[in-house]
């Protein structure tokens, strides 16, 4: 992904850190004299960077999840769809167009988009796939049954590699990035009390929450390592009681500033809470 002409926004840092962790990851710009960016994956929230810009960074330095071979890749498919992906060269038949999506749905998404593309450029890029496509006639599905027939543009295409006049393409392979050092999270001391905006993310009721003379709920919450005490009113309190009965997930996003330190951390001030229904991914 480039950066040079494309003006970095929220989107887009949410995009590059849902392609890493999964669609529950998201990233949060908190305002305040030290105002940075954070990273909320699961139950963490890590800072990233001072900027967009240092924030999408960092996140490109992350280490992709491993991916298949392209060759492990099309043996996986040639078993998983002996009707249509052959390994013997003699029943090769052109596929289906866009048939990648396809397979995506049918591999229930195990697998990603550029793994399978990857494999079937090594599977149609061939000469023997090429002179299959030359032929013309119809193309096959997942079933191995006739679905559509090769258009003049496609044979020609094909006549077009066999003879050299175009070349066969080949996969396309990723620049590894250097993992860079994280930047630094301005530690609790240089924080100016009341200034600093803080959201913490629970998805369940703090066990050891104590109730206050005027009704207000007190409880704490350990934040990537920092104690964080909370007070909030009643009626919030009733709210996330009602979650934890009412959603088989759920998620309250607690978002106050700065306030005094407390041992191993820091009170939250003049919280407010949102509850969000989560769902499982299908």
């Amino acid at each position: 992904m480039t950066t040079d002409t494309k003006r970095i926004t929220k989107t887009t840092l949410n995009k590059l850190a849902q392609s890493i962790y999964g669609t529950s990851a998201y990233c949060e710009h908190i305002r305040s004299m030290r105002r940075g960016w954070y990273l909320y994956n699961a139950d963490e929230m890590t800072f990233i960077g001072i900027n967009a810009n240092e924030a999408f960074k960092y996140l490109e330095a992350i280490p992709k999840p491993a991916t298949t071979s392209p060759e492990k890749m099309l043996d996986i498919l040639a078993k998983k769809f002996p009707n249509c992906i052959f390994k013997d060269t003699t029943k090769i038949r052109p596929l289906q167009r866009y048939i990648h999506k396809k397979i995506y749905a049918a591999l229930d998404k195990k697998y990603s988009k550029e793994e399978i593309l990857a494999a079937l450029v090594l599977y149609t890029q061939s000469t023997i796939y090429c002179e299959q496509l030359a032929k013309g006639g119809y193309r096959i599905n997942l079933a191995g049954e006739p679905c559509e027939t090769i258009s003049q543009l496609h044979q020609a295409d094909a006549q077009a590699r066999l003879v050299g006049k175009r070349p066969m393409r080949l996969i396309k392979k990723k620049k590894v990035k250097q993992s860079k050092e994280p930047p630094v999270i301005p530690e609790l001391d240089d924080i100016i009390v009341g200034k600093m905006e803080i959201c913490i993310k629970i998805n369940e009721l703090p066990a050891d929450s104590r109730t206050l003379r005027n009704g207000w709920e007190e409880f704490i919450i350990d934040a990537n390592g920092q104690m964080v005490k909370i007070t909030i009113r009643p009626r919030t309190w009733k709210k996330l009681q009602t979650a934890l009965h009412k959603f088989p997930m759920w998620v309250a996003h607690i978002r106050g500033k700065r306030g005094n330190r407390i041992k191993g951390g820091f009170e939250l001030l003049t919280p407010g809470v949102q509850i969000f229904e989560k769902h499982p991914k299908v």
